[in-house]
């Protein structure tokens, strides 16, 4: 099973509309949009096979009177709103299939550009700011309480129309970026006269604090939360741009391997790498294999084959395996968790996927002519049309704590150790 990498609210650069053409403009690329994505019909795609024109089951999708309801709300709107609010329209059109895949790459032209220099991340227990410019360091490590008056959930319910998502879990794993950008924030009413924002916040169970924040630049300087609080980022962290790669633990006998991208790195093939873990596994005492999918947001799923059928040639040296799944768990990840946990027999450790593990997938994009606007579509669906299973459970969960963070702990990691 494949199902392609979501490059969700991707920072693309979209250019101005001509003013004078500015209606007609935006007509057009409606007009293009609906009618890609409608197209009827099969084109042979020698790699994939057989895929569709356009989206698959566009009608059951996108039913129609729904959809000429919003597109003559878009269209009479067209003279008087802005081209971000348009962008927004476009962004809650195409979400209302709730299909995770289906998404608008967010723009940095079009209004999109200024952002607070804050980076917000969901935890166990709540929304946080992870990351901050210099002179917003103090907001580091604090849990969000409100934003303009208005809670986390709350503006998590009003984000969810615009968040193409399956599941709360993916909501919550997107909601991030789209609170840090003006456009939005200026959307929900959120910002003052003076364009800064008002965040409550909260350092443990000190007192809540406010703070007052301008927005500027979409990628000021920032300090991390390892920064400030010196803590040492945990062994899943240590290597997030890798596409993976593995470590003997030594204290616990246990063979970690992180895979943070289905697809092959230009500079080591997997096949390769595979052949380094197992090496690595037949020359080690090993009680446990764990296998960390949390960063890994997809691609192609059958890249992992060779590391699974060389676990499953080993399974009674390899002792029990364990993957570890999260938030950002998600589409062919997804599947080869679902495919460990099926034919490996692994636990899954650690905290629900951002995904249904069924659903559609095999992503397409089309790139509307005039605004450069890029939208993301599925043309075909993956696993049973019976399940409709919201989200992929772990079998031992283990929360993962703001605190957790601060103190540089890995619950899942720990309890995957600790499993008997």
């Amino acid at each position: 099973m494949r199902r392609f990498l979501l490059l969700a609210l991707a920072f693309l650069s979209a250019m101005p509309l001509p003013a004078a053409d500015r209606e007609a403009n935006w007509r057009e690329d409606i007009k293009f949009l609906v009618d890609h994505l409608s197209a009827s019909g099969h084109t042979v795609d020698l790699q994939r096979g057989i895929t569709t024109r356009g989206q698959i089951d566009f009608p059951k999708l996108y039913p129609t009177a729904p959809l000429q309801a919003a597109l003559e709300t878009l269209d009479a709107e067209i003279p008087r709103v802005s081209d971000a609010e348009i962008v927004l329209q476009i962004m809650r059109l195409i979400a209302s299939a709730n299909i995770a895949h289906n998404t608008v790459y967010l723009p940095q032209d079009l209004g999109f550009r200024e952002r607070l220099p804050l980076y917000f991340r969901w935890f166990s227990d709540g929304l946080a700011i992870n990351a901050a410019s210099p002179e917003y360091s103090s907001a580091i490590g604090a849990h969000v309480l409100n934003i303009a008056g208005r809670t986390p959930d709350q503006l998590l319910n009003e984000l969810a129309p615009y968040i193409s998502h399956e599941n709360k879990i993916w909501l919550r794993q997107q909601s991030p970026q789209l609170l840090r950008t003006v456009a939005v924030l200026r959307h929900f009413g959120l910002t003052g006269k003076d364009g800064d924002v008002s965040l409550s916040l909260q350092k443990g169970n000190d007192p809540p604090f406010t703070m007052s924040v301008k927005p500027g630049d979409p990628n000021p300087q920032r300090q991390s939360l390892a920064e400030v609080f010196r803590v040492s980022a945990p062994l899943f962290r240590s290597q997030p741009k890798a596409y993976y790669w593995h470590k003997y633990l030594e204290d616990s006998q246990t063979l970690y391997v992180q895979y943070n991208q289905c697809a092959n790195d230009p500079k080591l093939r997997f096949s390769n790498f595979a052949s380094k873990v197992l090496a690595d596994l037949d020359s080690h005492t090993i009680k446990r294999v764990v296998i960390d999918l949390r960063l890994n947001g997809g691609g192609d799923s059958r890249v992992i084959g060779p590391l699974e059928h060389g676990l499953a040639a080993r399974l009674q040296k390899t002792g029990p395996i364990y993957v570890l799944i999260g938030a950002g768990t998600f589409s062919s990840a997804e599947d080869n968790a679902l495919d460990l946990q099926r034919n490996l027999h692994a636990k899954l450790v650690g905290e629900p996927a951002g995904g249904k593990p069924s659903s559609y997938g095999e992503i397409k994009t089309l790139t509307l002519p005039n605004s450069k606007l890029v939208v993301q579509y599925t043309t075909k669906w993956f696993g049973s049309k019976t399940d409709d299973t919201l989200a992929l459970e772990p079998d031992i969960p283990a929360p993962y704590s703001l605190a957790d963070v601060i103190a540089g702990r890995d619950p899942a990691l720990a309890a995957a150790i600790s499993a008997r």
